[in-house]
């Protein structure tokens, strides 16, 4: 089985590169020849390169909860992020214009690297303070402009249980769930943006990056209710009550 799966590994990144070469040149013409409005055709259409990619993954979404996702309002997605595979996931669920809060790593990727900067997706250095300020603001105007953000609130935490980084916001958390930095929620609150939960119950085991071993099957995926807020909420609670819902789902593992 291990050469198996090394062999369907291979497989998966040999068919990722060859699906962003092809549409590299299409990319190119959007970009730089029809200008913004190429670029919001582009954020579009990867929510099919992203149906594209888990099919040729042999991967299969159960995704249950309130969806689909009809609401045209931006709002901001928020999910629990252990695997390369979340970002995909994520595009194939979500067909509105989305950017995404990305480490600032990837936009230095070859070919993937040109996606995520040209596609308007949002860098940041989450141990520079002025990185992270600049992140924030540019999430804001993507409101205003009336796109949708993805963030995934563990982002930057060390793992639970490290003493030497325990959780600021004191609340209890799982080995499963790293603590939620609070800029998702302050975000949502300051404009006023509802957010939805997205719980990806087993993307970590089939795509795991610590073997970056891929596995087909099925994916399990758990969309909440939007949570509306109107602008006085506490973030801090607004921060734990998500972690709650994510967590309670990971724990049990039951759609």
């Amino acid at each position: 089985m291990g050469v198996l799966y090394f062999v369907w590994t291979f497989w998966c990144f040999f068919i990722t590169f060859l699906v962003y070469l092809f549409f590299l040149p299409l990319n190119l013409v959007l970009v730089f020849c029809l200008g913004q409005y190429g670029r919001d055709i582009f954020v579009r259409y990867h929510h099919y390169i992203g149906k594209i990619l888990l099919f040729l993954y042999g991967m299969i979404k159960v995704v249950k909860g309130h969806f689909p996702i009809s609401n045209k309002q931006p709002c901001i997605y928020i999910a629990n992020h252990k695997s390369y595979l979340d970002v995909i996931i994520i595009a194939s669920l979500v067909s509105q214009n989305i950017k995404y809060l990305g480490k600032a790593e990837v936009f230095k990727w070859p070919l993937f690297g040109f996606f995520a900067k040209y596609s308007g997706q949002i860098p940041v250095q989450r141990e520079d303070k002025q990185s992270r300020n600049k992140a924030y603001e540019s999430m804001k105007q993507s409101l205003g402009e009336g796109f949708s953000i993805v963030l995934f609130p563990e982002g930057g935490w060390r793992n639970n249980g490290d003493e030497n980084y325990p959780n600021p916001y004191g609340y209890e958390t799982n080995s499963m769930l790293n603590p939620f930095r609070n800029g998702a929620f302050r975000l949502a609150i300051e404009t006023k943006v509802p957010i939805i939960p997205i719980a990806l119950l087993n993307a970590g085991e089939k795509f795991s990056s610590k073997t970056m071993r891929i596995i087909p099957g099925k994916l399990f995926v758990y969309v909440f209710d939007a949570i509306h807020v109107i602008g006085n909420e506490d973030p801090f609670k607004l921060n734990k009550k998500c972690y709650d819902m994510i967590c309670e789902k990971l724990i049990n593992k039951v759609l």
